[in-house]
């Protein structure tokens, strides 16, 4: 699921110059918007720490946590917008030529980048969960949300269909990028956007996210602005485009919030992927455009969230095992280790301190992969660079 958070492919110019010259930068706000994506998934899963009934402690809740939908539909959007900046750069550095080759380099690094901490988990949970082990073909080959789509029900990995709707999206895009002529494009992106849209209100079920095609609309939210990212032109109609669009969409995604409390009617629900990704992309614009620096001291380059967002592939994939895997041991340690200070034991044993062993024991699995398999790993990337020019990480 992750696109390397080491890389932001972006076509910028140079604000005091109209060349075609382009630069490869690394933008650390995208990292923290990352950060908030997982987070966003992880309050769906584990819960909220506190749990509050009082109206205006509910009210805040509501409306500025997200639900993991919306975290998932991030990483899409995020996905679509790094990923197409990179195969655009590379075709620009290959002129014309080499196209095959960018995109056996484009997959070699996206296997190098994805694969070995998936496997590793995919190895442990054959052992543990018996319904893994009955559908391990499908684990395998990336397509567990075919496996959740026929029977129409969630299984012990059930979260890995964002991973496999990912990898399904990276077999045939880079293809249509590479090999369509870039003034052709924006139609591919409006058709990637209108079969998303069309295909999530003809499916409103619980199988409505699961197919790649259902999801293709957030990945080509952020294609599109990959694209228009290519002249100064087309990214001033783009942000233009945006400031019309996107209050409209914020509207939307708060008349759905405020249905738990307002109780009528969820008016076009199919919508809400959509809704998700254009607020999304609306945020990718503010951040690569950002001016204060007090955003970006606090927020965008906060290095808390930056350490998320890095973090943020291993914390997806493990988070749902933690909790299960954990808190039997940590009980037992607890009742050991302050055997005869009950009330030690009952501050410690409570949901809200389990909550924040099982947060410390996440991020610790998270770190030590990232820095001692993750990153090692991610230096072989070198051998697969898509042109002999210099060029970021992808």
């Amino acid at each position: 699921m992750q696109v390397n958070l080491y890389v932001a492919a972006l076509l910028v110019r140079s604000s005091t110059s109209t060349s075609e010259n382009t630069v490869l930068k690394h933008i650390k706000g995208l990292d923290t918007l990352r950060a908030f994506a997982v987070l966003f998934v992880l309050i769906q899963h584990w819960g909220p720490l506190y749990r509050h009934n009082h109206p205006i402690l509910q009210f805040i809740q509501c409306f500025f946590v997200p639900d993991g939908g919306a975290g998932v539909h991030m990483f899409f959007v995020l996905s679509g917008f790094l990923i197409t900046g990179i195969l655009l750069k590379a075709k620009e550095d290959a002129h014309g030529i080499n196209r095959i080759g960018v995109i056996k380099n484009f997959f070699a690094r996206r296997a190098l980048r994805i694969f070995p901490i998936y496997y590793i988990l995919i190895f442990i949970l054959y052992f543990c969960y018996p319904d893994v082990k009955e559908n391990i073909a499908y684990f395998l080959t990336y397509t567990s949300n075919i496996l959740s789509y026929r029977t129409n029900s969630w299984n012990s990995a059930s979260h890995t269909w964002t991973l496999a709707v990912e990898e399904q999206f990276y077999l045939f895009w880079p293809w249509l990028i590479l090999f369509i002529n870039n003034k052709y494009l924006k139609y591919v992106f409006a058709g990637a956007i209108a079969v998303g849209i069309i295909s999530t209100y003809l499916i409103q079920d619980i199988k409505r996210p699961l197919l790649m095609f259902n999801s293709i609309d957030a990945f080509g939210i952020g294609a599109w602005y990959a694209y228009a990212r290519l002249n100064e032109r087309h990214t001033l109609q783009a942000e233009k485009i945006m400031k019309i669009i996107a209050p409209v969409f914020l509207l939307l995604y708060l008349y759905w919030k405020a249905v738990i409390f307002t109780g009528t009617p969820l008016y076009a629900p199919f919508l809400i992927k959509t809704a998700d990704s254009i607020l999304t992309i609306w945020l990718i614009m503010r951040i690569v455009n950002n001016r204060s620096a007090l955003a970006k001291k606090y927020v965008l380059e906060n290095r808390f969230l930056n350490f998320i967002g890095k973090i943020s592939y291993c914390l997806y994939l493990i988070h749902i095992y933690v909790p299960p895997a954990f808190n039997r041991h940590i009980v037992a340690l607890i009742f050991t280790a302050f055997a005869g200070h009950q009330r030690v034991i009952d501050l410690l044993i409570t949901p809200k301190a389990m909550y924040i062993f099982d947060l410390f024991i996440l991020l610790t699995i998270a770190w030590l992969s990232y820095y001692l398999i993750e990153q090692p790993i991610l230096r072989l990337k070198n051998r697969f660079k898509y042109t002999n020019q210099n060029s970021a990480p992808a």
